[in-house]
């Protein structure tokens, strides 16, 4: 499995964004966000392995302990419910929280916002393990862990790690939740949020209608033109409305879903709407993309089309994705309604 090359970044956020993507895309074909679509792809994804079994004999007395889980680095047994959780992954954070894990977590990452009343730390996810042993977790949630190679240093010295990565289809997304339900004591609480989060989304479907079928779209993951193609989780959220991603033809093994598009080739797509998911580390907005060289002749320019979101949105799987698919929709079905008034007015 190749990585795809790091994209420096003018300022810390931006880096650490650009890294979790790139991470993202190597790990494409094997999470977040986030949620994060139903995408209509098989659970059984290896992106986001969260299989679960446990020493009790039934699902419903997995709160017991000790458990065993399987996240991707493996099979993982928890010998106690964990009470000083060290969450890594912005994402998992936000699952904890969901489930009503907050109580056992006393670290996260310094990325991680949401909720903002989350013990955070200045911890990135890239030290070694020892680095973490003053907070005395007994389970550590990371995101990337390249070889496994944190999770084994964790392992040794007897703390339990499991691995999360981001997820390709909204079904990891569910299956991560179980997994930390199970692994943290909450499972019921974990399946009322998996439920929760697919109702939201198909109510956002249901709504849009086939308001979207057929729109082109061009999603930024930055200035350079990296993008996300159908195969990837946020891909996949746009297929569900029924969009179809110009980026698709310019995929290649190599770039595992996250194709650079040269300039020619995406005014030549031309696409119906342009979504921008670098407007915070790198300060890109309509009027900054109607500006580069030969991209004012594009319709979604025209017409107005591009549409700014969130970063952290776009970049994870968990909690926040019903609020990401909204967002398109909400830019898509005002679309509709601006075109419909102004045609009958004519």
């Amino acid at each position: 499995m190749s990585m795809r090359r790091v994209i420096i970044r003018t300022t810390a956020v931006g880096t650490a964004r650009r890294t979790a993507l790139t991470r993202a895309a190597a790990a494409a074909t094997s999470l977040l966000f986030v949620v994060l679509a139903a995408c209509g792809s098989s659970s059984k994804s290896t992106s986001a392995s969260a299989s679960v079994s446990t020493t009790s004999t039934t699902q419903a007395a997995a709160a017991t302990f000790p458990v065993t889980v399987a996240p991707a680095n493996g099979s993982v047994t928890i010998p106690a419910k964990p009470v000083r959780i060290l969450s890594l992954s912005a994402t998992a954070t936000q699952m904890l929280y969901a489930i009503g894990a907050g109580t056992q977590v006393v670290g996260v990452d310094k990325y991680s916002v949401d909720p903002p009343n989350a013990p955070k730390t200045t911890f990135d996810g890239t030290e070694g393990a020892e680095s973490y042993v003053s907070l005395h977790p007994d389970l550590v949630i990371v995101a990337f862990d390249t070889g496994n190679k944190l999770a084994g240093q964790l392992s040794a010295l007897k703390i339990p790690a499991l691995v999360l990565p981001p997820a390709k289809t909204v079904d990891d997304t569910y299956s991560q939740f179980a997994l930390l339900g199970t692994a943290t004591g909450h499972p019921t609480e974990a399946t009322q949020a998996s439920s929760t989060i697919k109702k939201q989304l198909d109510d956002i479907v249901s709504q849009v209608g086939t308001k979207a079928k057929g729109l082109t779209y061009y999603h930024e993951v930055d200035s350079t033109l990296y993008t996300a193609t159908s195969k990837t989780f946020i891909g996949a959220l746009y297929g569900r409305l029924g969009m179809v991603n110009i980026a698709d033809a310019a995929d290649t093994a190599t770039s595992g879903g996250y194709p650079q598009l040269s300039p020619e080739y995406l005014i030549k797509s031309d696409p119906d709407f342009v979504f921008l998911s670098d407007t915070e580390c790198c300060k890109e907005s309509a009027a900054t993309f109607g500006a580069r060289p030969g991209f004012n002749v594009m319709k979604a320019v025209k017409q107005g089309h591009i549409v700014p979101l969130s970063d952290a949105l776009a970049s994870q799987w968990g909690t926040r994705v019903p609020e990401l698919l909204r967002t398109i929709a909400d830019a898509v079905t005002k679309a509709s309604t601006t075109t419909t008034t102004t045609t009958t007015t004519k």
